[in-house]
């Protein structure tokens, strides 16, 4: 569990009902949002949480997920509609500006920000992500592109069925298992770290997943990467299935004076797998930031393990 965390909500302008998450930090400190993969919690960023102590942190539930209601319109949850409640909760919260951490899903998020209000960012961070349309990229591979769709399909006609199966097996030893014998997380995976993440899918309406899932896809923001003109850090993990490294590289050459961290046997899950190499960069982009280095850096432990 992350300490100090006070939940809260909000209103959106449609009427959907927003759960964020704040820990308040010393008076006048600098704020730090976090923008989570699809269908992570603020636990998934645990490690983040305490490398970031005397920050003010904000967190959020994307719609229809957690303590975020489904919008009554069910095509109002793409990644527009995502940034617009963030906005509402920057609003709500008095925050004018940022520093945004991205993993996964929050990485589209966040660039989809830096198009729509780019005056509200003051630093980025984008972990294991991409710039948008993920099926395009995943695996690598055209044909698994071509079977997203389809199985989306499928979990939605069997939500019931799906949502009994995770109940069953999310967060559990075997399926941890079956995940590093086929490269899907490493072995220097945080078991507690991604069970608290892992359980989270138990109580996914996997309806809704399935079509914030395909929203997902939709959503590109390929042309903003050049206009991104503050300090940014990409962090990758060269075992990444989900985001692969090329991807990143791709993001880096388009964001002029980017930072690339490859970590070494990281996968998608880099975050609790790699907290040290994470959160030493972390720090790093904090520094590049005028304004957003808060007292002495927090010690890490080794980094051994990344490139950049």
């Amino acid at each position: 569990m992350v300490p100090g965390i006070e939940q809260r909500h909000l209103v959106a302008r449609d009427g959907t009902r927003i759960g964020y998450q704040v820990r308040e930090g010393e008076p006048g400190a600098p704020v730090v949002v976090l923008a989570n993969g699809l269908g992570g919690t603020f636990e998934a960023f645990r490690h983040l949480y305490a490398a970031l102590a005397g920050y003010r942190v904000l967190c959020w539930d994307y719609r229809g997920l957690y303590s975020s209601a489904q919008p009554a319109d069910p095509r109002a949850n793409t990644v527009v509609h995502q940034v617009d409640d963030l906005l509402e909760i920057l609003d709500a919260e008095g925050v004018d500006r940022a520093v945004n951490v991205g993993w996964s899903m929050g990485v589209q998020v966040n660039f989809e920000l830096a198009r729509r209000a780019p005056g509200r960012l003051a630093g980025l961070m984008a972990i294991n992500g991409p710039y948008g349309r993920p099926f395009r990229t995943v695996m690598s591979s055209r044909f698994v592109h071509q079977v997203i769709p389809v199985l989306l399909r499928l979990v939605k006609a069997q939500a019931d069925v799906v949502g009994r199966a995770a109940r069953v097996v999310a967060g559990s030893d075997a399926l941890i298992a079956a995940m590093k014998r086929f490269g899907m997380v490493s072995d220097t995976l945080d078991m507690d770290a991604f069970r608290d993440v892992a359980a989270g899918f138990r109580t996914i309406d996997w309806r809704i997943y399935s079509d914030l899932l395909s929203r997902l896809d939709e959503h590109d923001a390929e042309d903003v990467l050049a206009t991104i003109a503050v300090p940014t850090s990409i962090v990758t993990g060269d075992r990444d299935l989900l985001t692969p490294p090329a991807t990143s590289e791709r993001m880096h050459r388009a964001i002029a004076g980017s930072r690339l961290i490859v970590i070494r046997g990281g996968t998608h899950y880099t975050p609790v797998e790699y907290p040290a190499i994470v959160c030493d960069e972390l720090h790093r982009l904090l520094a590049r930031v005028p304004g957003w280095r808060l007292g002495a850096r927090v010690a890490a432990p080794s980094t051994a393990g990344a490139t950049g």
